[in-house]
């Protein structure tokens, strides 16, 4: 079953077009994919790889078990291994091999389709030694821990809490506490627009520059919030529950400023992360 993280990732433009340039440059070379599996099966009906490229195999890990000719695990011992006779095996019309395999493959660049590449490419670089070949990846993480993260979104309903919290806060001035990494993937990822944002503060902005930007807005200091006085002070963090107290008790004690967070979670998840 294919992830939330597939479907959405699939959908971007910048997914698409990183690899139909991807797959421009390499048309014509010797292409070995690494990757049996749905994610590739759905790929190559849209990108058809099996037309356009000239593939020359596919590994996959449920390949490593092939049987063999003569009825026995090609992973066995026998004393007639040298004229021992392997069934070829074909997955959706490529010749299929084990990723042990891969060393013996006349091929220019490897191709991995997996969803979650890191995994494949330290066994490739690491196991198998594969050096001087161009190594690509389809699915590209440009957030740090974006796949990660993503799912961790969807596994608590933020594509279906955002927009009821857009609603509630309609016409709200909010100020976005948390310049991170998580908040750049739910601004990637989900659309905000609806929220009147009217900058991002973080602890990195302690000594910013006049009119500093991140992400497309206005940063400052966690001192300057009073100042700036918004409706609602929204923590974009993945773990907020010691951000939220420190700044109720104390940054913003005294103030009208309300306090969220911009990804709400059921109260027992919030238990386990503090008390582990």
């Amino acid at each position: 079953m294919l992830s939330k993280y597939f479907y959405v990732k699939t959908k971007s433009k910048k997914f698409d077009d990183d690899l139909l340039w991807s797959m421009g440059e390499i048309k014509g070379k010797r292409v070995l994919l690494y990757g049996a599996g749905e994610a590739f099966v759905e790929l190559n009906k849209k990108y058809f790889f099996t037309e356009v490229l000239n593939i020359v195999a596919i590994a996959d890990k449920k390949f490593e078990h092939e049987e063999c000719k003569c009825g026995c695990c090609c992973n066995c011992e026998h004393e007639h291994e040298e004229t021992h006779k392997y069934e070829t095996q074909y997955f959706e019309g490529i010749r299929a091999i084990a990723p042990s395999d891969i060393p013996n493959e006349d091929y220019e660049v490897l191709l991995i389709t997996n969803e979650n590449p890191k995994p494949i490419l330290r066994y490739v670089f690491n196991e198998l030694e594969i050096e001087n070949k161009d190594v690509r990846t389809v699915f590209n993480e440009e957030i740090h821990d974006e796949q990660q993260n993503l799912l961790y979104l969807y596994k608590f309903d933020f594509d279906k809490t955002l927009p009821k919290l857009i609603k509630k806060l309609e016409g709200k001035s909010v100020l976005i506490y948390g310049a991170g990494v998580f908040f750049e993937l739910m601004k990637k990822y989900f659309d905000l627009s609806g929220l009147n944002i009217v900058g991002i503060s973080d602890k990195r902005f302690t000594e910013h520059e006049e009119n500093e930007e991140w992400e497309g807005y206005k940063a400052y200091a966690p001192e300057e919030i009073k100042e700036l006085n918004p409706d609602y002070v929204l923590v974009a963090t993945k773990y907020y529950i010691n951000i939220i107290e420190d700044l109720y008790y104390n940054l913003l004690k005294d103030t009208k400023i309300k306090i969220k967070p911009l990804m709400k979670k059921p109260f027992w998840t919030l238990v386990k992360e503090i008390w582990g």
